[in-house]
């Protein structure tokens, strides 16, 4: 049972619209049985209809966190040895909670239910899919993140993008990125400017189909970096933003292919430590996700263009 006092209501809010917000992963089916069900309380009184909220009304849901948060019933382990592991992080879940103060439940709080001593090497954005790397000690841990800082573990994306018109198909861009902490947008220059404390970077990318009927593009992206929202913010800056992004996107493109989470996932991890590392035996091993694992985030539409 999770319990949520209604805050800083402006306007007429509907309880739907308010836990749709608070839980953006739920289901509208789950959510409207859990309603005929009489699973939720107001204010200690269960309702069974969509009511009008009140500013500091109290609602009770009894409703598992495997429902409220759409959770994977298992993880799924893609590659797994005595250093490391690889587990798959669906769209919707948080990789960890960075701000330590919340209860809403991980991938990484989910892999530390099975094995308490695992630890989380990077994140993946709430809503981007893909492989996410584990280690078991301590030295596997230092191994990988400094295979992340010296690029020795190249990262590769499937971008689904706006636009079909590129000028070239492949490219490697060398730009800077500033994070707006109030906002949470990175921005993208083309030049330094010592101002907004610039982060450089380094994103490129593959053009590996286009749509001209239905102005798409497929990509694979590589970043040799990893800051915040780096590959969608640096496609959205060429005018090729992911299709489903809400942050960096276009309502009306999202509107259109009926898509309003970005489709950019994690699909692979090639290694490339130096010999006297630990995790050498790695090198030249490829972790590829199977399409499987994000076929569905895609849709029919769309996928069958990607299996050609």
């Amino acid at each position: 049972m999770r319990t949520i006092i209604v805050k800083n209501i402006n306007k007429k809010a509907y309880l739907s619209n308010y836990i749709f917000k608070t839980f953006p992963n739920l289901s509208k089916g789950k959510f409207f049985k859990s309603l005929r069900n009489k699973d939720i309380k107001i204010n200690e009184k269960r309702v069974n209809k969509d009511i009008i909220l009140n500013d500091k009304d109290e609602i009770k849901l009894y409703i598992s966190d495997n429902i409220l948060f759409n959770l994977p019933q298992k993880l799924d382990y893609i590659y797994d040895d005595q250093n490391i592991a690889i587990i798959f992080k669906p769209q919707g879940i948080l990789s960890n909670d960075e701000t330590k103060n919340s209860d809403e439940p991980t991938l990484e709080s989910l892999v530390k239910k099975e094995n308490p001593n695992y630890i989380i090497c990077h994140r993946l954005d709430r809503n981007t899919a893909g492989l996410v790397i584990f280690a078991k000690n301590d030295i596997a841990y230092a191994s990988i993140l400094s295979g992340f800082k010296n690029n020795s573990i190249i990262k590769e994306y499937i971008a689904y993008v706006s636009g079909s018109n590129f000028k070239n198909k492949e490219e490697t861009l060398n730009q800077y990125i500033s994070l707006n902490k109030k906002d949470g947008i990175s921005k993208i220059y083309e030049k330094n400017n010592e101002k907004n404390s610039l982060k450089s970077i380094t994103t490129s990318y593959e053009v590996i189909y286009t749509n001209t009927k239905r102005d798409y593009s497929i990509l694979k992206v590589f970043i040799h970096n990893g800051k915040t929202h780096q590959i969608r913010a640096v496609l959205s800056n060429i005018s090729h933003p992911i299709i489903g992004d809400s942050k960096y996107g276009k309502n009306e493109i999202n509107k259109k292919f009926n898509k309003y989470r970005q489709l950019l996932f994690a699909v692979k991890y090639k290694f490339n430590f130096d010999s006297s590392s630990k995790l050498s035996y790695l090198n030249n091993k490829d972790i590829i996700l199977d399409k499987s694992y994000y076929s569905n985030y895609i849709g029919d539409n769309l996928w069958k263009n990607f299996q050609k």
